[in-house]
């Protein structure tokens, strides 16, 4: 394992992995004290061993970034989901051929997510020493261990992913790994283009003046939560957000009145919330947002036709050694119930588990259960996996 520490280093070890054109990727970072994740330490695993770079020394990573965005450079991880929003966030594009270990593990087994140790000893029957969880990475200078533990995360990539792609190959099912891959960084890009305060908690309950209001101090909230680089929670909490939208006060003696906001740090802000909530009082009815409808057509019949297409799924799932959670949600099961019932002759895209390698895997069970075309019945108490869904004697 080797510690970089100037820019020189870092360039160069940048024009090793694009000659290598594969490398294993992860980070440190700390999230809880900031606006956006600090990052702390990036790990990389090449044939020839383990790099770990400090950014607190090394301040240009622009090479390394632009290396993870191309479509050349083949990057490996586990469950990196924050390191496709430091791509994205450095170079406003996303990771160009990212592949996660975790991802392409559900569709070899049930686990998913697995742990990076979990998976290294099921794949390599390597045992995994465990990792600095509790570790400041701010702090400097990092120890021996913390560097030795950080170098562990990436040690086994590159072999683990050869591993499950010489078994995803033989099953037939390596397209359907990348797909999965595509789909899980376009996901996350697309929530960081997302309007973040539609995902306010039970916004789907106010009215259009409340859903102004809670707009407005939303975007007040993030504005200052960035200049102060810290979480925006720091500055107003969620539960308080949306209870000040609810309330409207007018004074600090009402904005008090809610327990909670009595805080000192609060009270600091007081005069900046009422003026947020003022100025959206203010706007005229045909500049509200619109209401947002969260309600579900015929909620009943989803929750148990979702319920029964849930058994129909954990099933196949068994039969075929994929992981279901990985497959389909129950949102997703009750998105093709009311597919199903009301949307299959419009011209609007079919739900995720009837298009794509889904379809293969579930699609045509799931509609025939729907239909009454497919029957369930329990075969073998005792077995793994008990029941069997048949085609109905005409």
């Amino acid at each position: 394992m080797s510690l970089i520490t100037s820019q020189s280093e870092f360039n160069s070890l940048c024009e090793q992995i694009r000659k290598a054109g594969i490398v294993a990727f992860d980070t440190e970072f700390v999230a809880e004290s900031y606006y956006r994740p600090r990052l702390c330490l990036l790990q990389f695993g090449l044939p020839d061993g383990e790099y770990c770079v400090d950014p607190f020394e090394v301040r240009d990573l622009s090479a390394w970034w632009d290396l993870m965005a191309d479509e050349e450079t083949t990057i490996i991880i586990h469950g990196g989901r924050e390191e496709v929003r430091f791509c994205h966030f450095a170079t406003q594009r996303p990771p160009g051929k990212l592949i996660d270990v975790q991802i392409s593990e559900g569709l070899l087994s049930r686990g998913f997510p697995m742990s990076y140790g979990n998976l290294v000893q099921r794949v390599l029957g390597a045992a995994v020493h465990g990792k600095e969880t509790r570790s400041d990475w701010e702090r400097r200078p990092l120890t021996t261990k913390q560097l030795e533990y950080a170098a562990e995360d990436v040690r086994h990539l590159i072999s683990v992913w050869k591993k499950q792609e010489q078994e995803l190959q033989a099953l037939g099912r390596l397209g359907w790994a990348w797909v999965e891959f595509g789909r899980f960084v376009g996901d996350i890009v697309a929530d960081e283009h997302r309007d973040g305060w539609l995902k306010l908690p039970a916004i789907g309950r106010l009215r259009p003046r409340e859903l102004a209001i809670a707009q407005a101090l939303f975007h007040w909230r993030d504005r200052k939560a960035c200049g102060l680089d810290k979480p925006p929670r720091f500055i107003l909490r969620d539960d308080l957000l949306m209870e000040m939208a609810k309330r409207a006060p007018k004074t600090v003696k009402e904005l008090n009145m809610t327990r909670g906001m009595n805080r000192r740090d609060y009270q600091r802000l007081a005069d900046e919330m009422l003026e947020v909530i003022h100025e959206a009082q203010q706007l005229p009815d045909d500049q509200l947002p619109p209401r947002i409808n969260t309600l579900q057509q015929h909620p009943k019949q989803d929750e148990v036709l979702g319920r029964i297409l849930g058994l129909a799924l954990a099933n196949r799932c068994q039969e075929l050694g994929l992981s279901m959670s990985l497959v389909g949600t129950t949102a997703d099961l009750q998105a093709v119930v009311r597919w199903y019932l009301f949307d299959q002759k419009s011209s609007g895209p079919p739900p995720k588990l009837l298009d794509g390698w889904r379809k293969e895997v579930c699609g045509s069970l799931l509609t025939d259960v729907l239909s009454g075309d497919v029957v369930l019945r329990v075969a073998n108490p005792r077995s793994d996996d008990p029941l069997r869904f048949e085609r109905r004697a005409k």
